[in-house]
């Protein structure tokens, strides 16, 4: 047995055996690695606004995979393009991995007009928000029934309730001026976005009048910074007049700063020169 324990031999197989363990070890990580393609990780591009087909026959792309999940309708969107997408654009991934994307719908999306005569302004507007039905205009109309619903109308033709229309579609309301058609205070719009400013508007019985940006078209990125006619504390203007709205990018511009400059004193005088030359 003493003879066998320190036979040269035997710490030889030992020795074989251990390095033959390790070379197998090391040989199955690596191929694990290769299996997995540990490493070889890519960056996903952004492929917003892009369309699936394109992105399928570019080269570039071939070494990931694509699923659409879902659509969605959204107007000033190209039909059938690439709204979102996961993972993120960015986010690093390994090779053939699978892109969700939701895209924009090829069909719009139809809605039922709700009945909306005889509501006041506020109700329908609230009641318009829910079916994704945007109102373009507010007109008024010698009626004893003020800020009432009296008709809509779509593409200058009355429309009635539970007429289909796209989602998003806009419409004008035909209002009742009450007793007699008053002046109405011109509301503070520098800072607010177009939506916001529109939203303040419309609540005012005005409409959005010729809108002006300076740099750049993209109502997501700009803020009203002038209004014509100025902001006023004393009723100026008449039921469904336009505002002039004039728009810059807060990344290039302090609205805080310069809302504190503006003063309704200022305004009032100006209002009242330009109400006229704005109105309907």
């Amino acid at each position: 047995m003493l003879k066998i324990l320190t036979s040269k031999k035997l710490y030889i197989n030992i020795f074989a055996i251990f390095t033959l363990s390790i070379v197998l070890l090391i040989a199955t990580v690596y191929s694990l690695d290769s299996f997995t393609r540990h490493g070889e990780e890519i960056e996903v591009p952004n492929f917003s606004g892009f369309y699936l087909d394109d992105i399928e026959k570019d080269a570039l792309y071939s070494n990931l995979q694509f699923t659409i999940t879902d659509s969605i309708f959204n107007k000033d969107a190209e039909k059938g393009s690439i709204f979102a997408q996961s993972p993120e654009a960015g986010t690093m991934v390994k090779e053939g991995r699978n892109i969700y994307l939701t895209v924009i719908a090829l069909l719009p999306e139809m809605v039922c007009m709700p009945e909306l005569r005889d509501l006041s302004l506020r109700s329908a507007k609230s009641k318009l928000q829910t079916y994704g039905i945007e109102i373009t205009k507010l007109s008024y109309v010698p009626n004893i029934a003020k800020n009432a619903v009296i008709d809509v109308m779509y593409n200058d033709e009355e429309i009635f309730a539970d007429d289909k229309l796209e989602k998003g579609s806009g419409v004008e309301l035909v209002l009742g001026l009450g007793s007699h058609r008053e002046l109405i205070k011109v509301p503070l719009l520098i800072g607010m976005t177009h939506q916001e400013a529109e939203d303040e508007l419309h609540l005012a019985s005005l409409n959005i009048g010729e809108e002006n940006f300076e740099e750049g078209d993209d109502k997501s990125t700009v803020r009203v910074y002038r209004q014509l006619p100025h902001y006023s504390e004393k009723p100026t203007v008449k039921q469904g007049q336009k505002i002039q709205l004039f728009y810059k990018s807060d990344e290039n511009f302090d609205f805080e700063k310069h809302l504190k400059t503006i003063r309704p004193s200022n305004s009032i005088t100006d209002s009242l020169i330009n109400s006229e030359n704005l109105d309907e």
